[in-house]
């Protein structure tokens, strides 16, 4: 996995955090009242978020090489192909990030 030298560096622990498994560093990215939106279901706040990821970690073991960085209304677009442990691996998915100083405020996944 390589990391987008244009990648934000709260980005950068975000992908890094992703891609250790570490739910407890992935969740200090986000704010205290963060929303992460993902395969329909909400999460708010950061014990959800970590609670979130700590299952999604152990299920699926997933891994996201990002190819693509935009920005779209202000949020920070990462795109890529996440590989794992779940049926159609690798996913082509988009990580819609919004930013609040130096944390993540919303976090919106898709396909």
């Amino acid at each position: 996995m390589s990391i987008p030298l244009s990648l934000p560096p709260l980005l950068a622990a975000f992908v890094a955090a992703h891609n250790r498994h570490d739910s407890a560093a992935l969740a200090a990215c986000f704010a205290d009242d963060a929303h992460v939106r993902d395969e329909g279901h909400d999460y708010r706040g950061r014990p959800a978020i970590e609670a979130w990821f700590e299952d999604v970690g152990r299920k699926y073991r997933p891994v996201l090489a990002v190819s693509e960085v935009s920005t779209l209304d202000g949020d920070t677009v990462l795109a890529g192909d996440v590989s794992g442990d779940f049926e159609g691996s690798p996913a082509r998915l988009r990580f819609r990030f919004t930013l609040g100083g130096d944390t993540i405020t919303r976090l919106h996944i898709s396909p």
